[in-house]
Protein backbone atom coordinates (compact mmCIF):
# COMPACT_ATOMS: atom_id res chain seq x y z
CA UNK A 1 0.00 0.00 0.00
CA UNK A 2 1.73 3.36 -1.39
CA UNK A 3 0.68 6.35 -0.95
CA UNK A 4 2.20 9.90 -2.63
CA UNK A 5 1.80 13.17 -2.24
CA UNK A 6 2.10 15.85 -4.16
CA UNK A 7 2.19 19.05 -1.78
CA UNK A 8 3.59 19.21 1.49
CA UNK A 9 2.76 22.23 2.84
CA UNK A 10 3.96 26.08 3.11
CA UNK A 11 7.10 27.61 3.43
CA UNK A 12 9.73 25.80 6.08
CA UNK A 13 8.51 22.54 5.72
CA UNK A 14 12.01 20.89 4.42
CA UNK A 15 10.27 17.46 4.76
CA UNK A 16 9.68 17.93 0.65
CA UNK A 17 7.90 15.07 -1.42
CA UNK A 18 7.24 12.11 0.93
CA UNK A 19 5.83 8.26 0.47
CA UNK A 20 4.39 6.58 2.96
CA UNK A 21 4.14 2.76 2.76
CA UNK A 22 2.63 0.04 4.89
CA UNK A 23 3.51 -2.89 4.35
CA UNK A 24 1.72 -6.04 5.64
CA UNK A 25 4.04 -8.52 8.31
CA UNK A 26 3.72 -12.51 7.98
CA UNK A 27 6.05 -13.37 11.14
CA UNK A 28 5.24 -11.67 13.95
CA UNK A 29 1.72 -10.42 12.34
CA UNK A 30 1.56 -7.04 11.76
CA UNK A 31 2.51 -3.98 9.69
CA UNK A 32 5.68 -2.18 8.94
CA UNK A 33 5.01 1.74 8.59
CA UNK A 34 7.51 3.68 6.41
CA UNK A 35 7.74 7.48 5.65
CA UNK A 36 5.60 9.81 6.97
CA UNK A 37 1.83 9.42 8.44
CA UNK A 38 0.15 12.46 8.20
CA UNK A 39 -2.77 13.94 6.75
CA UNK A 40 -1.97 12.68 3.42
CA UNK A 41 -0.77 9.18 4.93
CA UNK A 42 -3.59 8.88 7.37
CA UNK A 43 -5.93 7.21 5.22
CA UNK A 44 -3.61 4.59 4.15
CA UNK A 45 -2.40 3.56 7.95
CA UNK A 46 -6.12 3.39 8.57
CA UNK A 47 -6.60 1.03 5.33
CA UNK A 48 -3.95 -1.51 6.70
CA UNK A 49 -5.20 -1.17 10.41
CA UNK A 50 -8.77 -2.00 9.44
CA UNK A 51 -7.19 -4.63 7.56
CA UNK A 52 -5.08 -6.28 10.13
CA UNK A 53 -7.96 -6.31 13.20
CA UNK A 54 -10.24 -8.19 10.30
CA UNK A 55 -7.26 -10.46 9.03
CA UNK A 56 -5.15 -11.82 12.54
CA UNK A 57 -6.21 -13.56 15.18
CA UNK A 58 -4.03 -12.16 17.64
CA UNK A 59 -1.69 -9.32 18.65
CA UNK A 60 -0.86 -7.01 15.82
CA UNK A 61 3.05 -5.78 15.24
CA UNK A 62 3.57 -1.93 13.81
CA UNK A 63 6.81 -1.82 13.32
CA UNK A 64 7.90 1.41 13.32
CA UNK A 65 11.43 1.25 12.42
CA UNK A 66 11.36 3.42 9.18
CA UNK A 67 8.28 6.24 10.28
CA UNK A 68 10.33 9.37 10.07
CA UNK A 69 6.81 11.19 10.71
CA UNK A 70 3.87 10.86 12.78
CA UNK A 71 1.03 13.82 13.42
CA UNK A 72 -1.17 13.69 16.90
CA UNK A 73 -3.91 12.16 15.10
CA UNK A 74 -2.02 9.31 13.36
CA UNK A 75 -1.17 8.42 17.09
CA UNK A 76 -5.10 8.15 17.86
CA UNK A 77 -5.53 6.30 15.17
CA UNK A 78 -3.36 3.68 16.60
CA UNK A 79 -4.78 4.09 20.31
CA UNK A 80 -8.58 3.99 18.69
CA UNK A 81 -7.08 0.76 17.08
CA UNK A 82 -6.20 -0.73 20.19
CA UNK A 83 -9.02 0.31 22.16
CA UNK A 84 -11.73 -1.86 19.64
CA UNK A 85 -9.08 -4.83 20.10
CA UNK A 86 -11.02 -8.12 22.05
CA UNK A 87 -8.80 -8.13 25.75
CA UNK A 88 -6.74 -11.19 24.40
CA UNK A 89 -5.16 -8.68 21.02
CA UNK A 90 -2.99 -5.92 21.53
CA UNK A 91 -1.08 -3.54 19.00
CA UNK A 92 2.74 -4.35 19.96
CA UNK A 93 4.76 -1.21 19.33
CA UNK A 94 8.52 -2.11 17.57
CA UNK A 95 11.05 -0.03 16.97
CA UNK A 96 8.67 3.17 17.70
CA UNK A 97 11.06 6.81 17.78
CA UNK A 98 11.82 8.14 21.40
CA UNK A 99 8.97 11.03 21.10
CA UNK A 100 6.13 7.92 20.50
CA UNK A 101 5.50 6.83 24.28
CA UNK A 102 6.15 10.42 25.54
CA UNK A 103 3.41 11.47 23.27
CA UNK A 104 0.94 8.58 23.28
CA UNK A 105 0.97 9.42 27.29
CA UNK A 106 -0.91 12.92 26.44
CA UNK A 107 -3.46 10.93 24.82
CA UNK A 108 -3.82 8.42 27.65
CA UNK A 109 -1.88 5.29 26.45
CA UNK A 110 1.37 3.74 27.71
CA UNK A 111 3.50 1.04 26.17
CA UNK A 112 4.15 -1.95 29.18
CA UNK A 113 7.01 -3.57 28.93
CA UNK A 114 6.57 -5.88 26.27
CA UNK A 115 5.77 -2.79 23.94
CA UNK A 116 1.85 -3.63 24.18
CA UNK A 117 -0.07 -0.45 24.04
CA UNK A 118 -2.44 -0.28 26.79
CA UNK A 119 -4.83 2.79 28.40
CA UNK A 120 -2.88 4.59 31.42
CA UNK A 121 -6.10 3.62 33.33
CA UNK A 122 -8.79 1.62 33.76
CA UNK A 123 -10.51 3.98 30.88
CA UNK A 124 -10.76 2.39 27.38
CA UNK A 125 -11.24 5.62 25.78
CA UNK A 126 -8.31 7.05 23.26
CA UNK A 127 -8.57 10.61 24.27
CA UNK A 128 -7.98 9.19 27.61
CA UNK A 129 -9.37 9.62 31.29
CA UNK A 130 -12.48 11.84 31.92
CA UNK A 131 -11.71 14.79 33.76
CA UNK A 132 -11.53 14.50 37.40
CA UNK A 133 -16.01 15.50 38.53
CA UNK A 134 -16.44 18.74 39.54
CA UNK A 135 -17.06 19.46 43.43
CA UNK A 136 -20.49 20.01 44.76
CA UNK A 137 -19.92 23.22 46.02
Amino acid sequence: MRDRTDDRGGPGNDRGNSVADVLAMVHPFGLRVRGDIDRAGRPLLARALAWAVRTGKSDIHLDLSELTFIDAAGLQLIAQTAARLPPHRALVLRHAPASVPGLLALLGWRLDADQRLRPETDVTDPQGPDPAPSPPF
